[in-house]
């Protein structure tokens, strides 16, 4: 059975962490085309939500970026949409400057076809403040992100990132870290456990990245972890599995845990 939230979060009629584990497909589209086919094929393949990896896009221009939004959003008129528009520190697909990246993320946020903001903990309050005041005005939801996709730091470190992200008013909490060992792998899943005890209103996105860690995909959920990531068209992160794959080997764990 999968550890719940005390108060899930309802939104376009998903419950984020009850008890059903959400799969969510990346969309990592350089053009409009491009974006239309991978809605569409993500739409087929009805996942729980969707991620716009908006700095995959090459038309980093408020007018483009916000079109680009408006189709996503007619594309996927059911699907609740993450916005993502990755800084290159954590993953990103390209160098932006951070006040470009304000305007560009406000854009979306005020075109209101986001039903949620992935921010990363680490940015500037200066950044990061008017973005989640914006994002409460619009109506979307905030997930405050850490990422390290060179190593897994220790596990009480982590466990205060969470923490931070709780303090700092996240809707939910993001971490994902590389494993160098299978031990690595081990904290990960107790790091889960330990953020659904210490924190029981905070819906949670805990992974262990690249191949080693793949399993925290799908057996996080046992642990308290809300949200998985999987592939629809492309990966956006090494280790995502298919996720025909990654919905049937939850289910199996869950129905027998």
């Amino acid at each position: 059975m999968k550890p719940c939230v005390e108060s899930p979060l309802l939104i376009r009629g998903i419950e984020y962490g009850g008890g059903k584990p959400l799969f969510c497909i990346p969309i990592v589209a350089g053009d409009a085309a491009e974006l239309a086919v991978q809605a569409g094929i993500a739409r087929g393949l009805r996942p729980d939500l969707v991620e716009w990896r908006a700095d995959f896009y090459k038309d980093q221009t408020c007018d483009a970026i916000a079109a680009a939004a408006r189709l996503l959003r007619e594309a996927l008129p059911e699907e609740p949409i993450i916005f993502t528009l990755r800084w290159k520190a954590e993953g990103g697909a390209q160098e932006m400057p951070q006040p470009v990246r304000r305007r560009l993320i406000e854009a979306v946020l005020r075109s209101r076809c986001a039903d949620i903001v992935d921010l990363e903990l680490a940015s500037e309050p200066a950044f990061l403040d008017p973005l989640m005041q914006t994002a409460r005005e619009c109506g979307a939801r905030v997930i405050l992100a850490m990422h390290d996709f060179e190593k897994t730091p220790p596990t009480d470190e982590l466990l205060a990132k969470v923490a931070a992200m709780e303090a700092r008013g996240a809707d939910i909490a993001k971490i994902a870290v590389m494993p160098q060992c299978a031990d690595d792998v081990m904290r990960v899943f107790q790091l889960i456990l330990a953020s659904r005890k210490r924190f029981p209103r905070l819906p949670l996105a805990i992974m262990s990245m690249g191949a080693l860690g793949s399993i925290t995909r799908v057996a996080g959920f046992l642990y308290g972890s809300d949200m998985a990531f999987a592939v629809g068209k492309e990966a956006s992160a090494p280790g995502q599995i298919p996720i025909e794959d990654a919905r049937r080997m939850a289910d199996l764990l869950l129905r027998y845990s």
